[in-house]
């Protein structure tokens, strides 16, 4: 592999790319069918555990997916009782799990507000400081999400028709929980979260009478929460989400019908745009993560049951770091009417394909040469933002991708 360097005029900010905006399947949840469970990563591995089965039973287990082998691996039980409706974040090395429901029937069930860290080199789990919002009398259909220090359970059902708008902070040094500003939409249950740096995002879920798709971000430095643009698709609860770098995405849930479509949030532009449709069936309660750039999704309840199939997506901004061994060196001259890209290049032996994507992601041009040369970017008549992505083939048929760039028409 050569050792290249990217530059580029104008430059925005770095980004590096594969466009593709397509699932593929990987393997199934070794757990077998599975809904309502929850998931987190650790170190380029995800866990995945409790929820309820395909023989209506709440579950305790924990599972290791592994990307590098597409393989499942049985870990230690949760400690405690099985349960669904549980969360899930975390925090640099570590992974929390707690509350939840420890039964199919609200009424029967308890609520659950132990909650526990896992190790996994040590594969062991660890109590912590009980979950102390509803008085700490337990809670289930929460959500959660994590910043860089930080774990954040929000929302949720206290019963059958009892809902919680409250937001808790869960700091791990100190193994204690902070109560923070209540979701200003009020109180309401399987809502989707996520973060983005300091910042969480939280929106859709259900109240006592309504599915909802508003949106807000929460502000960790300043204790506030600001409304944002609105979810898209259809009102609704139980949707995944995850986030890929500076990208959300919410798709899947419940609105009265089960739902397969996905959307990307953009919180630089406070814009959604809608993605590829998830490839299998339509459905809810699903287990969402992130490892290296690609969001997984699987499990989950459709209209014909329970799920265990899994699925991997490679969004548009597909992003990497400045480390790659492989780099192509490129530059973006604006200074014409016509913006230029030119590829610096010395090996002619190499094949390069262009795509210039808008701000929204989508593919405004595109075009394929041999050796050294330049782009014509002639299809940019609009002023704006853009990024491209040169995809090289070298003499060995290998492709690699240069480092995407925003640029300025």
């Amino acid at each position: 592999m050569q050792k290249i360097i990217t530059t580029i005029i104008c430059l925005l900010c770095a980004w590096s790319l594969d466009a593709q905006n397509t699932w593929s399947p990987v393997a199934d949840f070794a757990g077998g069918e599975r809904e309502r469970a929850v998931a987190f990563t650790i170190g380029g591995r995800a866990y995945v555990g409790t929820g309820v089965d395909s023989a209506n039973v709440c579950k305790k287990d924990f599972w290791e997916y592994d990307p590098g082998s597409n393989s499942w691996t049985q870990k230690a039980d949760l400690p405690g009782s099985q349960r669904r409706d549980a969360i899930a974040f975390t925090i640099g090395n570590r992974g929390y799990v707690g509350t939840g429901l420890n039964g199919l029937v609200a009424w029967s069930g308890t609520k659950k507000k132990d909650f526990f860290e896992y190790n996994p080199i040590t594969n062991t789990w660890t109590a912590k400081d009980d979950f102390e919002g509803n008085s700490g009398q337990g809670i289930y259909y929460a959500s959660a999400f994590a910043t860089t220090t930080k774990g954040y359970v929000i929302c949720g059902k206290f019963g059958p028709s009892w809902y919680s708008n409250e937001l808790w902070q869960y700091d791990p040094a100190t193994d204690d929980w902070v109560k923070k500003a209540n979701f200003p939409a009020g109180s309401r249950y399987g809502v989707s979260a996520f973060a983005i740096g300091d910042k969480g995002y939280v929106g859709c879920g259900a109240d006592e009478n309504y599915f909802t798709n508003d949106f807000y971000e929460y502000n960790e430095a300043t204790n506030t929460w600001s409304e944002k643009a609105s979810f898209p698709g259809s009102p609704r609860f139980n949707a995944s989400a995850f986030a890929i770098d500076t990208r959300g995405f919410i798709g899947m849930g419940t609105d009265g019908g089960y739902q397969k479509d996905l959307y990307e949030y953009n919180p630089a532009t406070d814009s959604w745009m809608q993605k590829a449709n998830f490839p299998a069936s339509e459905r809810r309660s699903c287990v969402a993560f992130t490892i290296n750039g690609y969001g997984y999704l699987g499990t989950g309840k459709g209209p014909t049951g329970l799920k265990r199939g899994m699925y991997k997506y490679k969004p548009y901004f597909f992003l990497q770091n400045e480390t790659d061994d492989y780099r192509l060196a490129a530059v973006v001259d604006i200074t014409g009417n016509t913006p230029r890209i030119i590829v610096q290049q010395s090996d002619v032996n190499t094949s390069y394909t262009l795509h210039v994507f808008n701000i929204n992601g989508q593919l405004v041009f595109q075009n394929h040469q041999s050796g050294n040369g330049e782009f014509a970017i002639g299809d940019l008549h609009a002023n704006g933002l853009f990024v491209y992505e040169i995809a090289a083939t070298d003499i060995n048929g290998e492709i690699q991708y240069t480092s995407g760039k925003l640029f300025t028409r």
